[in-house]
């Protein structure tokens, strides 16, 4: 069972079975993405986990909340100093040249979630990187998707920024 099909349990819901065309996609970005994130994006879409965790996903065809959130990532970060050093130690993300973050989520209290992307490796293997707003990180061996999982589902899981699952049943809600 993937953690796309344990989340979806988790939260109750039905595949959503959304269109995606991923070579558009993959293509804006230039780089492909994680085999994980493109599962959820066919199944979720995007939305809400108990709300907290926004995933940015897709909403079918080539529209793709990821892809948005990246270039206004590099607006940021090119406007001036202080947008640049916002994203230390790591930097963003550029395809084909540089290893860096590369947001995929956030928290309603400010955290950011993102990828430590590195174009010399496949982007199944990109760890988790969790950010509060305070830029404290914390590093995470799994996939996007299991991570998701574990901050809703799973009790056991330490959690991030003072959120994890409460035995409370999780739930999910799209955005689209």
């Amino acid at each position: 069972m993937s953690w796309v099909d344990r989340l979806m349990a988790a939260v109750g819901e039905r595949p959503r079975g959304l269109a995606v065309d991923w070579s558009a996609i993959e293509s804006r970005m230039g780089t492909t993405l994680p085999s994980d994130y493109k599962e959820f994006c066919e199944v979720f879409g995007g939305g809400y986990f108990s709300e907290f965790l926004n995933v940015y996903g897709c909403a079918g065809e080539a529209d793709s909340e990821l892809v948005n959130t990246y270039e206004e990532n590099w607006q940021i970060a090119e406007e001036d100093e202080s947008g640049r050093n916002y994203y230390l130690p790591h930097g963003l993300f550029r395809p084909k040249r540089q290893a860096g973050l590369l947001q995929w989520g956030a928290s309603i209290g400010g955290d950011e979630f993102a990828w430590l992307a590195d174009p010399s490796v496949s982007p199944d293997s990109w760890p988790v990187l969790a950010r509060d707003d305070a830029q404290y990180a914390q590093r995470f061996e799994m996939s996007m998707s299991e991570f998701v999982y574990r901050m809703v589902a799973d009790a056991s899981f330490g959690g991030f920024g003072g959120f994890g699952a409460t035995g409370e049943a999780p739930y999910f809600e799209p955005s689209s």
